[in-house]
């Protein structure tokens, strides 16, 4: 019985913190499939082919400066990130692929980057989004050693990869 015990409370943890990825749901608003909850970027294809499309356009489309990325590539050392987005939104189709891109072309580590869908009230079940704060998306958040840096919320003021040195070079 002890060791019944014991293995429950080793693995009620483990299980807490796991969640399928890329659960769908549907927009009440439209009527169509969203993601909700804890994603990666192979759920764009799964989920409405609208945001699929508009993610691959715009991640094609976008040219990053050149001579920030060199910049940013030194400063992405630490850098946790946190997005918290929606495929029903249109700021979001445009900016997290022009994120993926930075990111792709400086070979970030994902196993860094959280990436969270949100319904139209910005809740996400069983996710810390509530904690975050957010009031609109997408929204970028940077960390160093657990340290909110910065955010970049809805649309940046200048280029992506231009916003995102300012953060990291805190």
């Amino acid at each position: 019985m002890k060791k019944i015990l014991f293995l429950t409370l080793l693995l009620m943890p483990a299980l807490a913190f796991t969640q399928k990825l890329n659960q769908k749901t549907t927009d009440e608003k439209k009527g169509n499939e969203m993601l909700i909850g804890y994603c990666n970027r192979d759920g764009f294809a799964k989920v409405n082919s609208n945001f699929d499309s508009a993610y691959r356009a715009e991640y094609a489309f976008y040219k990053p400066d050149d001579a920030t990325m060199k910049l940013l590539d030194e400063k992405l050392k630490g850098i946790k990130v946190t997005i918290v987005m929606a495929t029903w939104c249109s700021d979001s189709k445009e900016w997290v692929p022009r994120f993926y891109k930075i990111m792709d072309q400086l070979n970030f580590n994902y196993n860094n980057l959280t990436l969270i869908c949100v319904d139209r009230s910005k809740k996400a079940p069983g996710t810390e989004v509530d904690a975050l704060k957010v009031e609109l998306v997408p929204t970028f958040i940077f960390y160093r050693k657990n340290q909110e840096l910065g955010r970049i919320i809805e649309v940046p003021a200048d280029m992506l990869e231009k916003e995102m040195l300012k953060i990291v070079s805190k």
